[in-house]
């Protein structure tokens, strides 16, 4: 506090000591969000360490979200057609989603990164920011990532598998036991099939 009392000045809004700290603080969690080294790792711990929870928002209410109200299972292993369906019943407004981050590791890995001396007493004030970093600025983002990566690599799984399904139906014979030479979709005269 004293060393924070050398930077209180009433012409630039910082009257008290603790005004003071509290700005630095801030400036030091927008820097450490804005480090993509800290993201990137942070981001790869969720999803392999991280967990998709569902609650029901009314658990009352019937719907075909049923199984989703209270539904918890890991990032690694969420199968797409799963995700989808979170989705929907969120959007929908029958779920309540989100993902829980391994905080305890993440803090933990963002003290070793910023705190260099442990016992200095600028750690505890190093500490508070790092929470408030993760909690405020890099946990919403990466969630929000991470939950569109998910989306994006479910509903491109959903169109591979319905186009496999739609090659296969595609390429049934039209009339079981029988050849087909041709057909003419013949749009004035009605369809008309050659048949051996």
């Amino acid at each position: 506090i004293e060393e924070a009392a050398k930077y209180v000045d009433a012409e630039k809004g910082v009257t008290t000591a603790e005004e003071a700290i509290a700005g630095a603080s801030d400036i030091i969690a927008e820097s450490i969000s804005d480090e993509a080294d800290y993201r990137t790792h942070i981001r790869d711990l969720t999803v392999k360490k991280g967990r998709m929870t569902s609650t029901a928002k009314d658990p009352e209410t019937e719907s075909v979200y049923e199984m989703y109200y209270e539904f918890s299972e890991s990032l690694s292993k969420l199968a797409g057609h799963r995700i989808l369906a979170i989705s929907r019943g969120e959007k929908e407004k029958f779920l309540t989603v989100k993902i829980d981050a391994p905080v305890d590791r993440i803090l933990s890995y963002l003290d070793r990164k910023l705190i260099t001396a442990p016992s200095a007493p600028t750690a505890a004030v190093l500490h508070e920011v790092t929470e408030d970093a993760y909690n405020r600025l890099i946990a919403p983002a990466i969630e929000r990532e991470i939950r569109n990566d998910l989306f994006e690599k479910a509903e491109d799984g959903a169109i591979r598998v319905f186009g496999k399904n739609l090659e296969q139906l595609l390429m049934q014979p039209p009339i079981v036991g029988h050849t087909v030479l041709g057909w003419d979709p013949a749009f004035r005269t009605g369809c008309k099939l050659a048949v051996v």
